[in-house]
């Protein structure tokens, strides 16, 4: 039932959900079903988050909001892991009736668990407008990428492109063959601390919060069948990259570098590439930021920047209202 109601969107499978579940195991789970008569018309996956890593924002902002969803978490309505929304909706009726019962029923598990805000993310700016006046909009100034694959291979694909990105493609191997950097696939993680490592890197580099989940993460891949990408110099690990795919879709998480090696980050995207290619997946994401870089290489800003969210209680929901 779970998959007939979601089909072939991305991240969204009962397999996705278990490993979500595995990962995620200080965010406790609900799940609200809305059904037309006996027909299963809808669903959305809930989870009470306490240590969301909050976007970037000045200290004095985010000490105090941090500090508030310890006591008082937010329901978020996503897919775990995925940067994708966590609806499934019958395809066949008008979404507006089903998204507002949606709606109601998340209200009502926000209000029995003591949360602060009911939040449902990477939406479409359509889907957003489907929503109850009820709830405020917003957006994300920092949406994801996403291609979709029309090749079979890294050559075909580098055929299909210009001149310049193709010698970009031959200049990136020769420097990186000169500094003896070695991109290696694996089906687990032998050395999680060396990989935690260059992962905080990154996130501290870019001022991002650390991933809460990013240990469970890698310990519990094999569940989607997930590929582990490393970059490395002899034994040292300078770069690394976790693949995860559902229902024919690609998205590449837990980005680790080396601060002083060159090559690497460009190194991880061309085997990124590759192995999508041999897997034959319809579509790429690769997530928010370096813009420039993965435009160059064909992926465009996904439609997914819309959010709608709701104080919990009437009286947040009285006092958010003096503020909008």
């Amino acid at each position: 039932m779970w998959n007939d109601l979601s089909g072939e969107m991305p991240f969204q499978s009962h397999r996705w959900y278990r490993y979500g579940e595995q990962v995620m195991d200080d965010c406790e789970p609900f799940y609200a079903l809305a059904f037309q008569g006996a027909r299963l018309v809808g669903r959305a996956a809930f989870w009470k988050v306490r240590n969301e890593p909050l976007p970037k924002m000045t200290a004095l902002l985010r000490k105090p909001l941090l500090a508030l969803i310890r006591v008082w978490p937010l329901l978020i309505c996503r897919s775990p892991l995925a940067f994708t929304h966590g609806i499934a909706l019958a395809s066949d009726l008008d979404p507006t009736p089903i998204l507002s019962a949606l709606s109601a029923a998340a209200l009502e598990i926000a209000q029995g668990q003591k949360c602060s805000f009911v939040l449902f993310d990477y939406l479409s700016a359509a889907n957003a407008q489907q929503f109850p006046q009820t709830f405020a909009k917003s957006s994300n100034p920092s949406p994801g990428t996403i291609m979709e694959n029309r090749w079979s291979s890294l050559d075909e694909f580098l055929a299909a492109g210009n001149k310049k990105d193709r010698q970009h493609y031959k200049r990136t191997m020769r420097e990186a063959e000169k500094l003896n950097i070695r991109i290696t696939r694996h089906s687990q993680v032998e050395n999680i601390a060396a990989a935690l490592r260059l992962i905080r890197s990154v996130e501290q580099n870019h001022g991002a919060l650390p991933n809460p989940w990013a240990r469970r993460a890698l310990e519990k891949m094999d569940m989607v069948n997930g590929l582990y990408l490393t970059a490395a110099i002899e034994e040292t690990l300078v770069g690394c990259g976790l693949l995860l795919e559902d229902n024919a879709s690609q998205t590449t998480s837990l980005l680790g570098l080396a601060d002083d090696v060159p090559y690497a980050y460009f190194m991880l995207a061309y085997e990124s590439l590759s192995a999508a290619f041999e897997h034959k997946v319809r579509s790429l994401r690769w997530g928010s930021g370096a813009y420039e870089v993965k435009e160059r290489l064909g992926f465009s800003r996904e439609d997914n920047g819309a959010l709608v969210f709701s104080a919990a209680s009437p009286f947040l929901q009285k006092l958010l209202q003096r503020f909008m």
